[in-house]
C-alpha cells in the first residue's frame, strides 16, 4: 500500500463518503420515514442512501487493523448517540446503521487513488462484497436516489474526504 495513504488512512478518523458519478461527487444520507422505496414499502430510519442535494453525513472511521491493501475500519454516525450508530448489514445486503443490535464486523476500504480531494475507494464488507447501487426509482424527491446493497447493484466508487 502506498505510504502516503498507509499514514493519513490507518488510523482513526472522521469524515465524509460520496458515491462518484461521472459528472458528479453524490452525497450519502440515511434513509426516513418519509421515503419510499420501488418495491412498495417504507423503510425505517437509518438505511444508508445515496443521492439528493444535501451535504454528505459525517461518519466516524474506527481503525481496527490493514493488509497489503485493505484498511479495515468500523463505521459509525458521528454524534452524541450512545451506544454509537454502527454501520452493519441487513440479512438480503443493505447498509444500515445499527444501535441496538451488535454489529462486529469491519469494512474494508480498498484504496484505488489519492487524489487532492481524498481517497478513490471501493468500500466492501467483511467477506469481501463490494458495495453497489440500486436504483430506488422513483422517489418521492424527484431527485436520484439509490440504496447501498453488498449483495446485487452496480459497484460503486467512492471518495473518502477526512474532516477537516
Amino acid at each position: 500500500m502506498d505510504p502516503e495513504i498507509q499514514s493519513r488512512y490507518a488510523r482513526s478518523f472522521s469524515g465524509h463518503l460520496y458515491a462518484m458519478a461521472t459528472d458528479r461527487y453524490v452525497p450519502l444520507r440515511l434513509s426516513t420515514r418519509r421515503d419510499k422505496w420501488h418495491w412498495g414499502i417504507t423503510p425505517q430510519d437509518d438505511w444508508l442512501m445515496a443521492g439528493g442535494d444535501q451535504a454528505s453525513i459525517r461518519l466516524d472511521f474506527t481503525f481496527d487493523s490493514s493488509t497489503q491493501d485493505r484498511l479495515h475500519h468500523h463505521i459509525s454516525l458521528s454524534g452524541p448517540a450512545q451506544p454509537p450508530k454502527k454501520l452493519g448489514l441487513s440479512l438480503n445486503g443493505y447498509l444500515g446503521f445499527y444501535q441496538r443490535a451488535e454489529v462486529t464486523d469491519y469494512w474494508k476500504i480498498e484504496p484505488l487513488e489519492l487524489t487532492e480531494h481524498g481517497l478513490i475507494c471501493y468500500l466492501r464488507d467483511h467477506q469481501g462484497y463490494r458495495a453497489g447501487a440500486i436504483a430506488d426509482t422513483p422517489h418521492h424527491s424527484r431527485h436520484p436516489m439509490y440504496l447501498i446493497n453488498t449483495k446485487e447493484g452496480e459497484t460503486l466508487t467512492f471518495l473518502l474526504q477526512q474532516a477537516a
